[in-house]
């Protein structure tokens, strides 16, 4: 039986080491406001703990826990402080869980991290860790394959090493954040601080860091980038918030706004340009011989360039252009040698596609065979991106361009994101400056440059139109087409078999082409390998906990897991899911629509690959009645129904109202609309009131809320279910807003209001999972007052739960005065009998 345990000073409260040795799985630790010691600290398999203070440091802890293996420690409104030698303020053991809620984490002790995680969970929210005597380290340690996330919190040095991943979310990090040895951090928004000279953020060997949004306070900060990915939409660096990036040649950076310096293995300081190493003089100058020779060497240490794009997975179309364009200029080559005219050729390309499609691959060996051909003097390949051209100084962005194509000269320049170049608005365009500075500098090196652009087909086309000398400049276009998923698949198997991993291929191929074709976003090879990485994070996982298992073989259970368990385990959930559906209060109607609706869903399915027809069913769906009947506990049901089924990604349900939707200017519902449909992909968006965005149609935004939702109900019917609720009135005069809305939501189901009986029902049900109740007297009471009111005052479930949260209460200010009784939990029938009074 689940316990609160109280603990402080006076009758009934135990003391602090009594309370935490007698409490047992889902007992709760109550502590008075105070200061509580206990230097020798305690290793935890399983507590709750909860400061009963105004605010957390009111409640005030003085030791140390250490979970055991696979132990579970949640601590809630209180400060924590370790004192003790050679201890962590917490330390988390393999498999073990953290759960942090306002709580403030410190330490005195040296090169003992308040809060080492060693292969664990940890979930932390509106809380701070800091180390207050020691600024140069981590206070927050996730190390050895461990998962974080981190709410609205401020952390004091954030460490994340060894395959580990953490999450952040409005938070800020002070001092630093070090990600190493092949671990993530990805962010929506981060605030990161400097309170000393050195690198605010370092990323090494292997890692990665994502986020929407960074800020910085004013001044300058450093970034060291090795081996790694650094990625930032967002960001508020200007003349008063800068930040400088050291990046070795192996790295992706793609920060705008920030200063980006190349570092090489022989420089003792970093080159501001992003350059190739230089050949040495001998090398550049175009004598055919010696460089045949030397790629003849190369060569034999491995297949040749062309060789390695021909064995790349898909591009048929693409090779087929690469290979053309090559032989030409191959032909040209040998021609020129013979002092025989050439065919007119320009080496400048524009590689179209989306993300994940291979144009930086293919850009790179493209470089690398025009050097080993001998068409270019040089091994060079140079990328870069809008960040590297333009500068935010009037007249800068020429001279730091030129510099770039400068550095390039006798092999390959590839511009990443060409589009983001032509901006429109705005009364000054660097980018126009930039490109005009290309266009000249690819008329006088057509023979001894190569310039690419690369970006998504759309935007390339506005980037084209730019400047209508771009496109006779480039003309050889190569489209990258979007890989299929048994692509996918492939590629997938391939880069885990070049990490020396043996695996299942044909279950692997299964689940991957299932999963790639319900992804919401795509994403190609980049969709892959974030697999990959998720899958060998569980592989990691499980050989740490099994010392004996092989660690080259990746288990068709660990597969099974990424994909959210077998096939026969996703029936049972289905199973289980209609189970509970069932055993609910009334709703009988629902219960048939549900049922049915599973059964059309798990034909659909079926028939998927059978059916000559490739269009995906829709089940977008309206829910109308009144307040309280169940509608967001059925739309949060579908949800893990449809998951299960393997027709959404996700469980999760994103519930919004107008509010969320609509927008207070021109252009700010559309944006709004956007971000809560593209928050909702791959499960359900539930639409709180929907009727509410067109009840003052002509007088502002609600209907542009609504035209955008239309265009994604359409574009993305397979990739989510939008569930749209409200009273039965109000939804039929919402549908007939807009021709195109019934159209698109073909379902509806109404809830009808609950019985008195059903409602005494609720009541019982509730009351009786945690306390001891006549039933039937609770549930004739209980009827008869609901049957008793006026119409306009049954609210259905709302009104259940608001009388079970009265007797509840009255039944504990009861036991203030009774802690003595024999059965604590037992509701006196005294006390049910005055219930409908209050």
């Amino acid at each position: 039986m689940k316990r609160a345990i109280s603990v402080g000073k006076g009758f009934g409260k135990k003391d602090l080491h009594e309370a935490i040795t007698q409490s047992q799985v889902g007992d709760v630790i109550v502590l008075d406001p105070g200061v509580y010691d206990f230097p020798n600290g305690y290793v935890i398999n399983n507590l709750r703990m909860v400061g009963n203070g105004a605010k957390p440091t009111d409640v005030q802890l003085n030791g140390y826990f250490s979970t055991k293996k696979g132990g579970v420690l949640q601590l809630e409104n209180l400060i924590f402080n370790c004192q003790s030698p050679k201890q962590n303020t917490i330390y988390l053991r393999p498999q073990s869980s953290l759960v942090l809620t306002k709580v403030i984490v410190d330490s005195t002790i040296e090169k003992y991290p308040p809060v080492f995680a060693n292969n664990a969970n940890v979930k932390i929210t509106a809380s701070e860790i800091r180390w207050s005597k020691y600024h140069d380290t981590s206070a927050l340690y996730v190390n050895a394959s461990s998962y974080a996330i981190v709410s609205k919190s401020i952390i004091n040095g954030l460490y994340i090493g060894k395959q580990s991943t953490c999450e952040v979310q409005e938070s800020q990090v002070i001092y630093f954040a070090n990600i190493q040895h092949g671990s993530t951090l990805t962010a929506d928004a981060l605030y990161l601080d400097r309170l000393f000279d050195g690198d605010s953020l370092t990323i090494d060997d292997g890692s990665q860091v994502k986020t929407d949004q960074i800020d910085f306070p004013d001044g300058q900060y450093a970034a060291l980038v090795t081996h790694s990915l650094f990625k930032c939409g967002q960001n508020n660096l200007d003349d008063q918030h800068q930040l400088t990036i050291q990046m070795d040649e192996q790295s992706t950076v793609d920060v705008q706004n920030a200063v980006v310096n190349i570092i090489r293995p022989t420089q003792t300081s970093p080159d501001p340009m992003p350059t190739q190493k230089k050949q040495p003089e001998k090398d550049a100058s175009p004598k055919p011989k010696p460089e045949k020779a030397q790629n003849q060497q190369t060569a034999s240490k491995g297949p040749s360039a062309l060789e390695q794009l021909n064995a790349m997975v898909g591009l048929g179309d693409v090779k087929a252009a690469v290979t053309k364009f090559i032989n030409l200029a191959v032909f040209n080559q040998k021609r020129k040698a013979k002092n025989l005219p050439t065919i007119s050729q320009s080496y400048h390309s524009i590689y179209l596609g989306n993300p994940g499609t291979g144009k930086t691959t293919v850009a790179r060996l493209v470089a690398k065979i025009m050097y080993e051909k001998g068409v270019m003097p040089k091994d060079k390949y140079v990328e870069v991106s809008r960040q590297n051209l333009v500068s935010p100084n009037v007249g800068g962005t020429a001279v730091q361009t030129k510099k770039v194509l400068e550095s390039a000269l006798g092999g390959v320049l590839f511009i990443d994101e060409a589009y983001s170049l032509y901006q429109k608005g705005g009364s000054v365009n660097w980018g126009q400056e930039a490109v005009d500075t290309i266009l000249k500098f690819m008329e006088d090196h057509r023979a001894d440059l190569m310039i690419i652009f690369a970006g998504y087909t759309k935007e390339m086309d506005d980037f084209i139109a730019m400047n209508p000398g771009l496109k006779s400049r480039a003309p050889n276009v190569f489209k990258f087409e979007d890989y299929t998923p048994q692509e996918i698949s492939t590629i997938g198997v391939k880069l885990l078999h070049d990490k020396k991993f043996s695996l299942n291929d044909h279950l692997y191929d299964q689940i991957v082409q299932s999963a790639y074709e319900n992804s919401v976003d795509g994403g190609n090879g980049r969709w892959v390998r974030n697999f990959n990485d998720k899958l060998l994070r569980i592989v990691a996982d499980h050989c740490v906990a099994d010392t004996n298992r092989d660690m080259t073989k990746i288990l068709d259970s660990d597969i099974q897991e990424l994909a959210g368990g077998t096939e026969e385990m996703k029936q049972n959930n289905v199973k289980h899911l209609l189970s509970e559906l069932d055993a609910m209060v009334g709703l009988d109607n629902v219960k048939s629509f549900v049922h049915d609706l599973v059964n059309r869903a798990t034909v659909d399915k079926k028939l998927a690959d059978k059916l000559p027809s490739k269009e995906k069913p829709t089940y977008h769906m309206v829910f109308t009645g009144n307040p309280g009947t169940g509608k967001t506990t059925i739309a949060r049901l579908i949800a893990q129904i449809f998951y299960n089924l393997g027709i959404l990604q996700k469980d999760t349900v994103s519930e919004v109202s107008r509010s969320d939707l609509v927008g207070e200017y021109i252009g700010h519902t559309e944006a709004k609309t956007r971000k809560v449909v593209r928050n909702a992909m791959g499960g359900v968006l539930f639409v709180d009131e929907a009727y509410q965005l067109t009840a003052n149609y002509d007088q502002d935004f609600g209907h542009q809320a609504v035209e955008t939702l239309l265009t994604e109900l359409e574009n993305n019917r397979d990739k989510f279910i939008a569930i749209f609720a409200g009273y039965t009135d109000e939804m039929t005069t919402f549908l007939s807003s807009n021709p195109g809305l019934r159209s698109r939501i073909p379902l509806t189901i109404h809830f009808d209001d609950y019985t008195p009986a059903e409602v005494a029902e609720i009541v019982c049900r509730r009351v009786a999972s945690d306390w001891v109740v006549n039933e039937n007297l609770l549930k004739h009471l209980v009827a008869s007052k609901y049957q008793s009111l006026p119409d306009n005052e049954k609210s259905n479930g709302r009104w259940a739960r608001n009388y079970v949260d009265q007797l509840i209460n009255h039944q504990k200010s009861w036991l203030v005065d009774h802690m003595d009784a024999d059965d604590v939990t037992r509701i006196p029938d005294e006390l049910v009998m005055q219930s409908p009074q209050w």
